[in-house]
């Protein structure tokens, strides 16, 4: 996690630390702080798509269905903007 925070704190431009970091923070359940990594990955690359279904996830751990389906289907609608 140290690793993740010195990434982001040294590259403030690159949204790859914080998905990561909310990536741990998922992995160990705590959700709140996940999706607080998530948004601020997202203000800094807003089209990619692993984003949205990691916050797709966090949603739908917290059985907040529709904001599940809304974020999957952003993130559906970014990869095949990419292929």
């Amino acid at each position: 996690m140290s690793a993740y925070r010195t990434a982001a704190r040294l590259f403030p431009g690159c949204h790859l630390a914080n998905q990561c970091i909310g990536m741990e923070f998922l992995r160990t359940n705590k959700l709140q702080t996940a999706l607080v990594s998530f948004n601020h990955a997202q203000k800094i690359n807003p089209k990619d798509c692993l984003v949205y279904n990691e916050k797709g996830v966090v949603y739908y751990k917290t059985k907040n269905y529709d904001e599940a389906i809304k974020f999957f289907g952003k993130a559906q609608e970014l990869c095949h903007d990419e292929n």
